[in-house]
């Protein structure tokens, strides 16, 4: 243990971050790994979901996307010495595909929002995590646009799968 607090405390010096910045960052990171390993759920369970092949597809390759940026964000805790976050499941939803997307287009929202503020809490500190930090908000507000898409092309009434 001495020795993983060690690599910590070098780790914290060699990138310039203070003790507190240090237990902030973890914290951020840890928090949007949960977030991300959450949607890859997500959005893998609400394909399963839709009535048209293409909206699985695209829902399936958001999912891949955020499990993406899920590995960036766990090498970056790797790096900074911290443990990886027990991601709890999500139980799953009754909902028509209609209703899933909706629901994802407003996860969606609510990320990209959270990622701005923490983008700017690390930019001065830690700019290269504040960049894939920018990565991921460029790709959540791509999957907005694409959720978007699909919910202008859905049935609001649709209630398939039963």
């Amino acid at each position: 243990m001495n020795h993983e607090k060690s690599w910590s405390d070098w780790w914290r010096q060699f990138l310039g971050v203070s003790p507190v910045g240090y237990s902030h960052v973890l914290k951020i990171l840890s928090a949007r790994y949960v977030e991300e390993m959450q949607h890859v759920q997500r959005y893998t369970e609400h394909a399963e979901h839709m009535q048209y092949p293409q909206f699985r597809e695209k829902l399936l390759a958001i999912a891949a996307d955020e499990a993406r940026h899920a590995e960036w964000l766990a090498e970056k805790i790797a790096l900074f010495g911290g443990e990886m976050p027990t991601v709890p499941n999500q139980p799953p939803t009754a909902k028509n595909s209609w209703q899933h997307l909706l629901a994802d287009l407003e996860e969606e929202r609510h990320c990209s929002d959270d990622l701005i503020e923490q983008m700017q809490t690390l930019r001065d500190e830690l700019p290269d995590i504040a960049a894939m930090l920018e990565r991921i908000y460029e790709d959540s507000e791509r999957h907005r646009s694409e959720i978007r898409d699909m919910l202008a092309r859905s049935d609001p009434q649709a209630i398939w799968p039963a």
